[in-house]
């Protein structure tokens, strides 16, 4: 009976660890241009129309394990930092 106080301790702290399975990275373009990008690449072959948005499955994201993900598009690259289970930026 002693034990239980340190089982259920270690219980929560694993859930507490663990933010999401499956986080996802959205970018949204709040720009009047297209854009042509990619996710970690140096070819263009996507692209985002104005007030469009894409998204990108990135795996899971603890509070002990960050993710960054890198972005590039025509005028700039971005390594953007998912902490969370939903992430979101804009480009203008």
């Amino acid at each position: 009976m002693r034990h239980l106080p340190i089982f259920a301790l270690a219980i929560l702290a694993t859930a507490c660890g663990s933010k999401c399975d499956d986080a996802q990275l959205c970018v949204r373009n709040m720009g009047t241009d297209t854009i042509y990008y990619c996710w970690g690449c140096n070819y263009y072959a996507d692209t985002l129309l104005p007030n469009g948005s894409a998204c990108i499955n990135v795996g899971p994201v603890s509070s002990s394990q960050y993710t960054y993900i890198n972005f590039q598009y025509d005028l700039a690259s971005y390594d953007i930092l998912v902490d969370k289970c939903e992430v979101e930026s804009v480009i203008e």
